[in-house]
């Protein structure tokens, strides 16, 4: 996935800096958003802000798919929106969130048709 138009949160970077300081401990990204208003009327991204709380025009919130590590300092995070969800939207955000439900990075990208013939699966590659 592009790092373009993605930003990490400020809540991801305070819990960041806990972490690291040993004041809290990190929670594990556990959902992904997809929602329909990382676009402008144009189709083209808007910038994400790191202030956000939520996917723009969020309709599904599910458990990622899986997680792997394709280097020792990258995880890979899988989300899928399957067959059978999100037909007939433009998908054009997607968005990760932690354990506590804190959305902790956000990515907006041109309008994707959904539809009951095809998956959207998303790879996101969070590089340390």
């Amino acid at each position: 996935m592009s790092t373009q138009n993605t930003v990490t949160t400020r809540k991801a970077r305070e819990k960041f800096a806990k972490a690291h300081a040993g004041a809290k401990a990190l929670p594990a990204v556990t959902q992904i958003g997809f929602g329909s208003g990382g676009h402008d009327v144009g189709g083209n991204p808007t910038p994400p802000s790191d202030t956000a709380t939520s996917v723009p025009g969020e309709f599904l919130r599910k458990n990622i798919t899986s997680t792997n590590y394709p280097v020792t300092t990258t995880l890979q995070i899988i989300g899928t929106l399957d067959f059978g969800e999100g037909n007939g939207k433009l998908v054009s955000a997607c968005g990760l969130y932690d354990a506590e439900g804190d959305l902790v990075a956000l990515k907006h990208f041109r309008p994707k048709p959904k539809d009951e013939e095809g998956k959207l699966i998303i790879e996101w590659d969070e590089q340390f």
